[in-house]
């Protein structure tokens, strides 16, 4: 559903819209279990063929961030590839119980990526939210930024003769798009419909 003019979340395009809306070329539906191939899949739509940048190959790996809700984040935790060590070594996840990089990159488990529905978006239906996501983004090409410092002020309310205090601030969420378009932003992918 259109959410309300009001919600937080309207102030900024993020990066999830940025592939799941603007440059939906840089969206994988997963359609089932995620699998490593998906993830080697979204690193290689961070590529900008046009302005020839690869943002999924940076010299620094950390660089690459792959973020999930948990429930997926667990999923790659079990992967064949990482659980053992004599395939993973000592960081494996039959001794850690959880996994802090995967394939070079950074992975985070956050609640901040909630469940979706089939096509990525969160419905306003909580029980609609029954599929997972992994978003996968160069964190260079991002970035916020203050445009005005806190400010205080203090209203009087005459009809109760009482005082307000007014605290707020203004912020910015930058997306780079070497065309200047937020169709051309290819520093973020994101795998959606995940069987979780």
């Amino acid at each position: 559903a259109d959410p309300a003019d009001t919600k937080h979340y309207l102030a900024f395009d993020g990066i999830r819209h940025a592939a799941l809306v603007d440059n939906t070329a840089n969206k994988l539906d997963a359609a089932g279990v995620i699998l490593l191939a998906d993830l080697s899949t979204l690193k290689s739509y961070l590529l900008d063929s046009t302005y020839l940048f690869d943002w999924g190959h940076p010299v620094d790996p950390n660089d690459v961030l792959f973020v999930a809700d948990p429930t997926t984040a667990e999923q790659i935790a079990q992967f064949a590839e990482v659980t053992t060590v004599d395939k993973f070594g000592p960081a494996a996840t039959v001794h850690t119980g959880q996994i802090g990089s995967i394939l070079g990159n950074p992975l985070i488990s956050s609640i901040a990526v909630p469940l979706t529905e089939a096509d990525g978006k969160v419905s306003t239906t909580g029980g609609n939210n029954t599929k997972g996501q992994l978003v996968c983004f160069n964190r260079r090409a991002f970035t916020t930024g203050i445009l005005r410092d806190t400010k205080i002020a203090t209203e009087y309310i005459a009809a109760t003769d009482q005082f307000r205090l007014v605290f707020s601030n203004r912020i910015g969420f930058g997306r780079y798009s070497p065309t200047g378009s937020a169709s051309g932003i290819e520093a973020a992918a994101v795998a959606y419909n995940i069987t979780v």
